[in-house]
């Protein structure tokens, strides 16, 4: 699992181990401390894509036919 100052090697929401604060990370950028625990490291996991559709709630969309 990465942690604070690694490089995120994967695009998604990350939960952090220590108190479940969540984050939307891009990949390249660099993971940062939890923003509520500020002063130690953090240990971040990485959410399952299904999860993704509560932070919208939005469910995903049918795929469109081309024309």
């Amino acid at each position: 699992m990465p942690k604070t100052g690694q490089l995120n090697q994967c695009f998604g929401v990350y939960k952090s181990v220590c108190c479940g604060s969540e984050i939307v990370i891009t990949k390249g950028a660099i993971f940062p401390f939890c923003p509520d625990h500020a002063r130690s490291p953090t240990v971040w996991k990485l959410m399952p894509d299904e999860d993704m559709t509560q932070l919208t709630d939005k469910k995903k969309s049918d795929p469109k036919r081309a024309a």
